[in-house]
This record gives structure tokens, sequence and C-alpha cells, in this order.
């Protein structure tokens, strides 16, 4: 396989990969990152978890998020507004709607929360490399959010297919603490 030489170049490449993934292989490999993810010391110690919903072939992480509301973790989704992205805590998934590029966000606007000691953000991302850089959609949602804030642990939660050899980073993108595939943990903090 070629090397890609840019961000939209790696985008597309690892985007396909995962498109082209079939329902049963997404839903085995998720099963195995989930597990992975429930066995965390970062998971089994956190008070918050700042989840997600996945679209399309993302790493569908509902187990972990019906776990954390079993042992009476706190839990939030992202809203997008505009260019901005706040959490806002959710109790079961029935509160969940479709919004901004059609992932399932919070309907209630009740007050954001933000990160504290104690939480554990689970980062979805089209690529990440073993350096612990993301690469997202580009619209640098994550980013924007994360970096104004300072007290949380970064989780990138992805399929062991999704590591490239190198992603590009910038000053302004953050670095994951630790990504958790099917196979593997790799801690950077």
């Amino acid at each position: 396989m070629a090397v890609p030489e840019s961000k939209k170049e790696i985008r597309k490449q690892y985007l396909s990969m995962r498109n082209g993934m079939s329902a049963q292989e997404t839903s085995a490999l998720s099963d195995g990152v989930s597990r992975n993810i429930l066995s965390d010391e970062r998971f089994l110690k956190a008070l918050w978890i700042f989840a997600y919903h996945p679209l399309g072939n993302e790493v569908d992480i509902r187990p972990v998020i019906r776990e954390a509301w079993k042992t009476g973790k706190r839990v939030a989704f992202p809203k997008v507004f505009g260019d901005d992205m706040a959490f806002f805590e959710v109790h079961d998934f029935s509160e969940l709607q479709s919004g901004c590029f059609g992932v399932m966000e919070p309907e209630a606007l009740l007050p954001a929360v933000t990160p504290r000691s104690g939480t554990l953000v689970l980062v979805p991302g089209v690529a990440f490399d073993r350096k612990g850089n993301r690469m997202g959609f580009g619209r640098g949602y994550y980013d924007r959010y994360l970096a104004q804030f300072s007290r949380y642990t970064t989780m990138g939660v992805a399929y062991e297919r999704q590591l490239a050899q190198n992603v590009p980073a910038q000053s302004t993108d953050v670095r994951m603490d630790v990504i958790v595939t099917e196979t593997a943990r790799y801690v950077f903090s």
C-alpha cells in the first residue's frame, strides 16, 4: 500500500477502509474494543465517562456505556453548536436524537458538564498513530473542546487497523493519553 502524504489522503484511505467493513466484522471488533475498555483501570476508576454514539462503522461502545450506567458512573455525550461542542449528561439512550451530521446527540439542553478529575473521555477518530496522535473528520471539534480543560484522561477508541504509521499533528491537536483497540492498549502518559 502506498504511503499517504497528506492528512486529506490519510483520512480518505482510513475512512474507505473503515466504511468497507461488514456489519459482522464491525460488531465483532467493537466487542473486542469494548472488552478492553471495560477491563482498563482508567475506566474502572472513572467517575464520569464522556462518550459518543457510534456513527456508521465507528467502534460501537454502547456496551461500555451500559456498563457505566449500571455501575453508577455518570455519562455525558457531545452536542455540536456551530463550530463548538459541549457535553451533556445523559441517563439513557432514549435521551439522544439525530443531530449535526447525523450524529446522535443529547436532546435536552441541561447545563453542560465539563471534564474534571475522574473523567475519562472516549474519543472516536478516523486514524491514530502509536504516538497518541489522532485524526478526526477535520473539523477540530474534539481538539477545540479538550484544549479548554486540563483535568481529564483521553482514550482514543479504534480498531487496530485504524493505527497509521504516522498521523501528521499540529500544535492545536490534542494527543491521546491511551488508545484502546480490540487487541491492545497503547499508553502515552
